[in-house]
């Protein structure tokens, strides 16, 4: 091939690999330049929009039932079922807005709880225990009781203050982000001292006192949990365990070392106890004491089969309407 005839292709691929770095650059360029100023709480909670919380009665006096879930995935797992169980008790102007979320603690709630400051509900319905157990897994002198040792937390805390997040922050992060994922072997030592419990009851005794404040009732529950005699992460992975099915199964080390997180679970519970005790707008339900431990209710430490969730919502709903009856 003559060099007449191979000069041209070659310009052509220098011009169109120039223009594509140009292009980058430019991208890269309006992608740090532009901000989005007020979706800082969206970025983290987009949950609050999706729910359709943040568009909720402003007064107490209207002819619906509003009722806000708060939790992780246990309450998760329950939701369509209270809401459908709810309406055929109450009937349907039943309105449910759903913020529980996978692997939030009860720092999310307060603060989703916060955000929609101008809302008013009925019924608050709260429920955590285990996703702060993993809060633990710091050395003591990095732990904070605002949970900003974590990244989750402390990246909240970065970005509020500023106020906004850059295009390519959001890009950027959402590339690189991963889950907290499970405390390594190593760390388990941290977890030998429960040092979540007095940031929980704060927690929940904030978001109580908020409630009170707004005049909407609370019902807060308590976690249930069940962790065979035996166990092992082998017995959990190969079956050998009397755990139920049910669409959720993680191995009790997600959260840490099991006998730790039996600990730390029923630390938070006697929390909860704590601040409903003292609390005259809120309900309890019990679920460690009414939910069995057993393979029936249970297809993980936490999670529940399809029997659990029954159960769960059987104890629950009942509350709820006695509260709103006395209300």
């Amino acid at each position: 091939m003559s060099e007449s005839t191979a000069s041209p292709p070659r310009r052509r691929r220098l011009f169109v690999t120039v223009y594509a770095v140009f292009l980058l650059i430019v991208t890269t360029a309006v992608l740090r330049l532009v901000h989005v100023e007020a979706d800082v709480w969206d970025y983290y909670y987009p949950e609050l929009e999706a729910s359709g919380a943040t568009s909720a009665s402003r007064t107490a006096d209207d002819k619906s039932i509003d009722v806000l879930t708060l939790g992780g995935s246990v309450l998760l797992q329950v939701e369509a079922d209270l809401e459908q169980r709810l309406r055929k008790d109450l009937g349907a102007n039943v309105r449910c807005f759903h913020l529980s979320t996978t692997a939030h603690t009860s720092r999310d709630s307060w603060l989703k709880y916060r955000l929609l400051a101008a809302q008013r509900f009925d019924v608050v319905l709260v429920c955590h225990g285990i996703n702060d157990v993993r809060m633990n897994y710091w050395p003591a002198e990095q732990f904070r009781d605002d949970y900003t040792h974590c990244p989750w937390y402390a990246g909240i805390l970065r970005d509020t203050a500023t106020g906004r997040l850059t295009l390519w922050d959001r890009l950027k992060r959402f590339a690189t982000q991963e889950g907290l994922g499970p405390p390594t072997v190593a760390d388990h030592r941290h977890g030998e001292t429960i040092k979540t419990a007095t940031a929980f009851q704060t927690n929940l005794q904030q978001l109580v006192d908020e409630a009170r404040r707004r005049d909407d009732g609370v019902v807060l529950l308590t976690m249930a949990a069940y962790l065979p005699e035996g166990y092992t992460r082998t017995a959990f992975n190969t079956g050998q365990l009397d755990y139920g099915a049910g669409e959720v199964r993680h191995a009790a080390e997600l959260w840490g070392a099991p006998q730790q997180v039996v600990r730390g679970i029923a630390e938070h519970n006697q929390r909860t106890r704590t601040v409903a005790s003292v609390a005259p707008n809120v309900g309890l339900v019990d679920l460690e004491r009414e939910l069995a431990a057993e393979g029936a209710n249970f297809s993980d430490i936490c999670h529940l089969t399809r029997v659990g969730r029954q159960r769960l919502v059987d104890a629950v709903v009942p509350v709820i309407v006695e509260m709103l009856g006395d209300r």
